[in-house]
C-alpha cells in the first residue's frame, strides 16, 4: 500500500502542476481536500470571493502516488482553464485508475457508500424476474448467477439498461414496460446486460477498459433476430 499523502502536500502538487501547465501565469493559491465520495470523482473551481482555486478529490487518492495526483491535477487544471489536456498526464492517471487494486477499492467504496435506486422487477406489463429466468435457461444453461433486477426510476430512451457490478444489479429502462413495446426489444436489452455478467470488463494495453470484448460481441451476435431487435430499439 502506498503511503498516505501529508495534509499539506496535495496543494503543493497542484501548484507544481499549475506552474508546469502555465509557467508564465500568475500563481494562485490552492485549497485541496479529500472527500468520502462513493465514486472516484473530483472537481475543481474558482472561489469567487478569494480567487483561490479549490479542488475536491476522492479520498481514494490519499494513498495514490504523488505523480498520479499530479497527473490528475494537470487534467483538472487544463479543463478549468480551457487548455488541451496533456496526453501523458491523462494516460498516467488512467493507468492508476485501471489497476486491479484501484478498481477493487472503487467497488468497495461504491458498495459501502452508494446505493442503487430502482423500481421492483415486477412491472405493469413485464416481469424482469421471469424474463431473466427464461433467458438464463435458454442461452446460459441456467448457470448465470441472478443479480438484483429492477426497472429504472424514469423511462430513459438513452440509457436502455446497465449492469452495475458494484451492486450486482441490472437496471432496465421503464420505457420497455409498456403494452405497445414488443417483448423482443426488451429481451435483447436484458440479454445484453446479462452478457456483462458473463464477460467482465477487461483492461487492455495502455490502461484502456474494454466492456464489449470480442468474446462478448461474438456471443451477442448469437441472439436470435438480433437485427430485428435493433430495429425495434431505433423505433423507441
Amino acid at each position: 500500500m502506498q503511503r498516505r499523502l501529508p495534509i499539506e502536500e496535495p496543494a503543493q502538487i497542484f501548484l507544481r502542476a499549475f506552474m508546469k501547465l502555465m509557467p508564465r501565469a500568475t500563481v494562485p493559491e490552492f485549497k485541496v481536500r479529500f472527500r468520502p465520495y462513493a465514486s472516484l470523482r473530483s472537481s475543481i473551481c474558482f472561489e469567487n470571493a478569494t480567487r483561490r482555486i479549490s479542488a475536491s478529490l476522492s479520498d481514494l487518492l490519499e494513498e495514490a502516488p504523488p505523480d498520479v495526483v499530479g497527473a490528475l491535477a494537470m487534467v483538472l487544471l487544463a479543463k478549468l482553464y480551457g487548455r488541451r489536456i496533456p496526453p501523458a498526464a491523462n494516460a498516467n492517471y488512467n493507468r492508476w485508475v485501471n489497476l486491479p487494486e484501484t478498481q477493487q477499492r472503487m467497488l468497495g467504496n461504491k458498495r459501502k457508500r452508494g446505493h442503487k435506486r430502482m423500481l421492483p422487477p415486477r412491472g405493469r406489463v413485464y416481469s424482469l424476474d421471469a424474463l431473466f429466468d427464461r433467458l438464463n435457461a435458454e442461452y446460459f444453461g441456467a448457470a448465470l448467477p441472478k443479480p438484483t433486477l429492477g426497472w429504472s426510476l424514469r423511462a430513459s430512451t438513452t440509457r436502455l439498461g446497465h449492469y452495475d457490478v458494484a451492486h450486482d444489479a441490472i437496471v432496465i429502462s421503464r420505457v420497455f414496460d409498456r403494452p405497445h413495446v414488443p417483448s423482443l426489444a426488451l429481451e435483447y436489452v436484458l440479454y445484453h446486460e446479462m452478457l456483462h455478467i458473463k464477460h467482465p470488463v477487461q483492461v487492455r494495453n495502455g490502461g484502456r477498459r474494454c466492456a464489449h470484448t470480442p468474446e462478448f460481441q461474438a456471443e451477442e451476435r448469437r441472439f436470435p433476430n438480433i437485427d430485428e431487435a435493433k430495429r425495434l430499439l431505433l423505433r423507441l
